[in-house]
């Protein structure tokens, strides 16, 4: 009330004037103030001039607020009115700076495979024939448009005619039929070859080509999504000498960033890569204007990177270094599910006691599949019992599992012959259960191992570990097949022929386990052949039913990565991804800088 009566004495003192007025008993002063109360009869400038002079003090005040006041709800309701009929919008501009783990060694989409680094400055430079969406939906790229036909044996592509590589030369098919002229040159040694060595490639015009298959194989187009090589600039680079390019480090692309200048430190080693924006690019180009990866040894002094600002985001945040940056504001943190097992591959023709089924059955009964998940991914992952996973073409629920049992272990060792010798460990006859278990120096995988080495170890086996560093694993270890149990993680692919067939247990093949089977073989053949899914289904349930009572690898999980990059990053929308360079898919619609268009329309 005391507020209110203010208010009430001002307007009972302006109708008392009023009245005055109207009964002709005003002075002139308060004729000229209040006449314009009168009715038809709106203020004029020098009336207003005169109202405070029959206001006192303190009405004049409230006179001021009230005039403030509706200063400031037209000033809202300006405000208001804007924001109501105007978007925020992307704008080009900005730098994102990511740190990764390891060394740039290929970046070049052929011969990448193996290293996380170069597949994932490859998905930014390069393109391919197809590429799987947001959605994990197979769709052009580079084509245009493709036809398969009826028989699934020739494939008509036809391509964009605006593409240009980042030097400005155009992409012909001359680029295609080169590139897989080149993954199918044994002297390249592409990892990709096993898809491509039985493919005839016909050029129909400067923008048309036919890959024409001997046999039909089953998802044969998500095969196609590598990137394609300018034959303009590798035509003169001898294929034995393709690993030595200087445009392995410095690549011309057809993609939304590409090579702007290459850092290194007094011993030779590249410390940074910067890729600028193709405002050229065939699609929407990235309005992100920079990209700048900085590369480490290790993640311990990548998250410190990380929690210092030197980065604002890091391709892969190990649990260990959670706590490290969890508090971090400035951070995201995405979960990206990742079609990727982590498995333990036996090499019988390295170890003799691995050649006996029951001993790797026992081995793996042997394994705290959960311990591990617990321990060494802090639950970020899924177990599984066999290299297909859920969502995918003959995933089966009710594999033979080899959940933890060690007292069935022991009891299966020692039914097949084994005996604890003096020293603890097993022994049959001369022979000693002896295992050396080889990994690559990253976090999750050493402790993933120590656990296994804990748990073979309480069983009589005598385990021990090798660890390999990222840049040695794959030419010293894992090409010549120079290990006898390896732990390691393998992206899946919708065919496992690949992965499984015995055509592929030497280099560039990727069947580490180094086993053979014909009836898995034939299987793998007849479901490349089938157009019935339900066919292919049941072909691949019966290959992972001979895996499981087979044990040449034991299946420990499927891990989720864990992604954090910077707030200021906005318009990432991926969730899931086929391997962690996928992060990267919808990296033209992410923005930094923003601006505001303004519409009469709501």
């Amino acid at each position: 009330m005391k507020f209110i009566s203010p208010f009430l004495n001002f307007f009972t003192r302006l109708f008392g004037f009023i009245k005055k007025a109207n009964t002709n008993e005003a002075d002139n002063a308060d004729r000229r103030s209040i006449s314009f109360f009168k009715k038809n009869n709106l203020p004029k400038f020098k009336q207003l001039k005169v109202l405070p002079e029959f206001l006192n003090e303190k009405e004049q005040r409230i006179i001021k607020s009230l005039i403030g006041l509706i200063a400031l709800c037209i000033i809202g309701l300006g405000f208001n009115f804007y924001f109501d009929h105007s978007k925020l919008l992307p704008k080009i501009g900005g730098t994102y700076t990511e740190g990764l783990v390891g060394t740039p060694q290929y970046i070049n989409p052929i011969i990448s495979s193996y290293n996380d680094v170069d597949r994932d400055l490859t998905a930014l430079v390069f393109n391919g024939l197809l590429k799987v969406n947001n959605e994990g939906i197979l769709e052009p790229d580079l084509a245009e448009s493709y036809d398969i036909s009826l028989d699934r044996k020739t494939y008509t592509f036809t391509l964009k005619k605006d593409v240009k590589w980042h030097d400005g030369k155009p992409l012909t098919a001359d680029d295609v039929i080169f590139t897989i002229a080149s993954i199918q040159d044994p002297e390249w040694q592409s990892q990709l070859k096993s898809v491509l060595d039985n493919v005839q490639v016909e050029k129909i015009n400067d923008y048309q080509l036919r890959l024409i298959l001997k046999e039909p194989v089953a998802n044969f187009a998500a095969s196609l999504t590598f990137g394609i090589l300018p034959e303009h600039l590798w035509q003169t680079v001898p294929a034995r000498n393709a690993t030595l390019a200087d445009l392995n480090k410095k690549p011309i692309g057809t993609g939304p960033f590409k090579f702007k200048t290459l850092t290194k430190d007094k011993n030779g080693n590249i410390r940074a890569i910067a890729l600028e924006r193709n405002a050229d690019y065939f699609k929407q180009a990235p309005y992100i204007q920079e990209l700048d990866f900085k590369f480490y040894g290790d993640f311990e002094t990548a998250v410190g990177a990380l929690a210092n600002n030197n980065i604002e985001g890091l391709s892969l945040l190990p649990k260990e270094y959670h706590d490290k940056v969890k508090n971090d504001h400035n951070l995201n943190f995405y979960s990206l599910s990742l079609p990727q097992y982590t498995a333990v591959f036996f090499n019988t023709r390295q170890n003799e006691a691995l050649k006996d089924k029951n001993t790797r059955q026992a081995l793996a009964l042997a394994i705290d599949r959960q311990k591990i998940l617990e321990e060494s991914l802090d639950q970020k992952g899924v177990l599984i019992n066999g290299p297909i996973l859920p969502g995918y073409l003959g995933f089966d629920p009710d594999l033979k599992k080899y959940d933890f049992d060690a007292e069935a272990a022991k009891k299966l060792l020692t039914d097949n012959g084994w005996k604890l010798g003096d020293d603890g460990f097993l022994k049959k006859g001369d022979q000693s259960l002896q295992i050396t278990l080889t990994t690559v120096e990253k976090t999750e995988y050493q402790k993933a191992a120590q656990i296994i080495q804990e748990n073979w170890k309480a069983i009589g086996v005598n385990a021990n570990i090798e660890v390999i560093s990222k840049d040695r694993i794959i030419p010293d270890t894992i090409e010549p097949r120079s290990y006898q149990a390896l732990l390691y993680g393998q992206i899946i692919k919708a065919d496992p022929y690949p992965l499984w067939h015995s055509s592929q247990t030497q280099t560039p093949g990727a069947n580490l386990a180094i086993w053979s089977n014909k009836d898995v073989d034939r299987l793998l053949e007849e479901a490349r052949g089938l157009e019935n899914t339900d066919k292919i289904n049941q072909d691949y349930i019966k290959f992972q039913e001979i895996l499981a009572d087979s044990v040449p690898a034991i299946f420990l999980y499927n891990p989720i990565q864990t992604y954090p990059i910077d707030t200021k990053i906005l318009g990432m929308t991926t969730r899931r991804v086929s391997t962690p360079a996928d992060r990267f898919t919808d990296i033209t619609s992410w923005y930094i800088k923003t601006t505001r268009e303004f519409s009469w329309k709501k």
